[in-house]
């Protein structure tokens, strides 16, 4: 993860502590990063877990990668084997530098945009940059009222 990424990944727990947290006390996010960046906890009669998983096109290196080159992580192993609760509680939000947008999308959608469309621990694995053309942009008003339902689904 670099810098900017890292930056963003902040200004997304900054709203979750800032707003959400504020409003619905039963949520709690943790610090881990072992299986998404951020890992969303709701407590109460209906305790669930939700996964933010928090990306960046960098201009740069003129890619949106994912995962380990030559080792099994989370991120290519949840969008191969696609696991039924990741599938409903798992979210990638992507950013591009100088937009203030938030784009989300569920794994299903970002398999739409896996260069080479296929994923392997062997290679480098990248998103194609057209996710942020296809993909309807939040703004940040706009993704708290999305993540407020979402955390109550």
């Amino acid at each position: 993860m670099n810098d900017l990424e890292i930056s963003y990944e902040n200004k997304v727990r900054k709203i979750l502590k800032d707003v959400i947290i504020p409003k619905f006390p039963e949520i709690q996010v943790l610090e881990s990063k072992v299986v998404a960046d951020i890992i969303i906890c709701r407590n109460g009669d209906e305790p669930k877990l939700f996964f933010l998983e928090i990306k960046h096109y960098s201009y740069s290196k003129n890619r949106i990668g994912f995962g380990s080159k030559g080792k099994v992580t989370f991120q290519p192993e949840i969008l191969l084997v696609r696991p039924e609760y990741f599938e409903k509680y798992m979210r990638w939000v992507f950013f591009k530098e100088n937009d203030p947008s938030y784009y989300v999308l569920s794994n299903e959608d970002c398999c739409n945009y896996i260069m080479g469309k296929t994923i392997d621990i062997n290679k480098q694995n990248n998103f194609k940059d057209g996710l942020y053309r296809d993909t309807t942009p939040f703004s940040e008003h706009e993704f708290i009222q999305w993540l407020i339902e979402w955390l109550k689904s």
